[in-house]
């Protein structure tokens, strides 16, 4: 949802929005004016942001002042019009490498090794996270963060009905079919306010059905995205819709009321990402919580046991028209201290888990999340040994990401076959290949 002005000036303090200086302006003080568009964020992030990144900063130093506004929803399209005018601000975040591939190949952001080297980012961030924002030897962006789908469920709900924690498909399948019996949603889903929770549920269905090894087949372009491995993940995706596996209001239910109908067993489980970890109305963090999470199990015969899904939730940049490059990245260095690494997890869990060898996750042990805390040390020792599935949002090409978006529904509303899907989907990927529009692969071990 889209912030009015209203609502942002409640949410960010009139000193981070620097009378709404333009950027390259001088404040007041003298300092000069670093600016920042975020999309969308929760009561509990706007604090965040006001308090541990904007008031932060800038009493941190008095050379930069960093204003920043959020966006909502809409601070995708509003950058691509931005950045194409010139007029953007100084901090470019996109939603993932998939969305960085596009400004940065068309060269509106800087290419920030100069800096990397002058902060040693090469040597402080993890590999695979680091590397999927570099273009032609160039890195162009920094990831904000390191995420993964996983299975959330009603600990007491499953404990109440004797239900066993699914490992595989069929199990998974038995679970959803005694929770419809019985009147409960097997799976809280919705997209009326984000319609990428559709690659959420496509990032799952990809890798645990067709494997995380011919995902990256595809992708290097070794495996087309018609082999029957990805027809079979599609098809088991329609199948699950129109049993009514994601509820009958998918469409009009918002990611946060969908997720409460599992906190308030109205459903059983959610595909979901470490970021639900930061909406307290999930209580996920009270020590008598209803709810639990685990990785995805196998939905296939590609493997067996349970998959985490690299993905950086969002990149940093620095776009090329900016006139305070320097100030930006003094607000990177920032957010690479313990103390902003430490108040940001406590106050919005999930958002800012950055992937840093020298901020490990056993920092977050006192902030007072201990399912968090799991959770986030499971997926940095995944990543950091390779063993890992690959997210949409992160590796797959623009165009190919949005209509492997869009496409879906009209899948499961039986309005294209499965067939007709993919064939879209492997044109447009071939296209992107020939560009170099996809996403730089890092290597997976079994």
């Amino acid at each position: 949802m889209t912030m009015t002005r209203r609502q942002l000036v409640a949410s960010i303090p009139a000193a981070a929005l620097a009378a709404g200086l333009p950027r390259g302006a001088f404040a007041e003080d003298g300092r000069k004016v670093v600016t920042f568009w975020f999309g969308q964020a929760n009561s509990d992030g706007q604090a965040a942001l006001r308090n541990d990144l904007v008031e932060a900063f800038n009493a941190s130093q008095d050379k930069y002042l960093l204003q920043l506004e959020v966006k909502g929803a809409a601070v995708n399209n509003l950058l691509k019009v931005a950045l194409v005018a010139g007029n953007g601000p100084d901090i470019v975040q996109t939603a993932g490498p998939a969305y960085l591939t596009a400004i940065a190949n068309a060269g509106q952001v800087l290419p920030l090794d100069d800096f990397a080297e002058k902060y040693k980012w090469k040597d402080r961030f993890l590999a695979p996270l680091l590397n999927t924002s570099v273009y032609g030897g160039k890195l162009y962006a920094l990831p904000r963060d390191y995420e993964s789908m996983h299975l959330f469920y009603n600990k007491e709900l499953f404990k109440q009905h004797g239900w066993k924690l699914p490992t595989n498909r069929q199990e998974m399948e038995e679970v959803a079919d005694a929770a419809l019996a019985k009147g409960i949603i097997p799976f809280g889903a919705g997209n009326a306010d984000w319609k990428g929770v559709n690659e959420w549920l496509m990032t799952v269905f990809f890798n645990n059905v067709a494997g995380p090894d011919n995902v990256r087949k595809a992708l290097a372009g070794e495996l087309p995205w018609t082999a029957p491995p990805f027809v079979e993940a599609v098809e088991l995706s329609k199948a699950w819709y129109n049993k009514g596996y994601f509820g009958k209001n998918y469409f009009s239910l918002t990611i946060e009321q969908s997720f409460l109908q599992v906190v308030n067993a109205k459903a059983a489980m959610a595909f979901s990402g470490t970021w639900s970890f930061g909406t307290k109305s999930y209580g996920m963090s009270k020590p008598d919580m209803v709810m639990d999470v685990m990785p995805t199990p196998t939905l296939g015969s590609a493997f067996t046991g349970s998959l985490v899904h690299l993905a950086c939730g969002a990149t940093l940049s620095i776009a090329k028209t900016s006139q305070n490059a320097e100030g930006a990245a003094a607000v990177f260095e920032f957010m690479l201290t313990r103390k902003f690494y430490e108040t940001m997890n406590r106050d919005w869990p999930g958002k800012w888990a950055l992937p840093v060898r020298d901020l490990p996750p056993d920092m977050l042990k006192g902030i007072g999340y201990p399912l968090f805390e799991k959770t986030i040390a499971n997926l940095h020792e995944a990543f950091s040994k390779g063993q890992y599935g690959f997210t949409t949002w992160t590796f797959w090409p623009g165009a190919t990401n949005s209509y492997l978006i869009e496409g879906i529904e009209q899948v499961w509303l039986n309005k294209i076959t499965p067939d007709a899907y993919l064939t879209r989907m492997q044109t447009l990927f071939s296209q992107e290949a020939k560009e170099g529009k996809v996403p730089p692969l890092p290597p997976r071990t079994a």
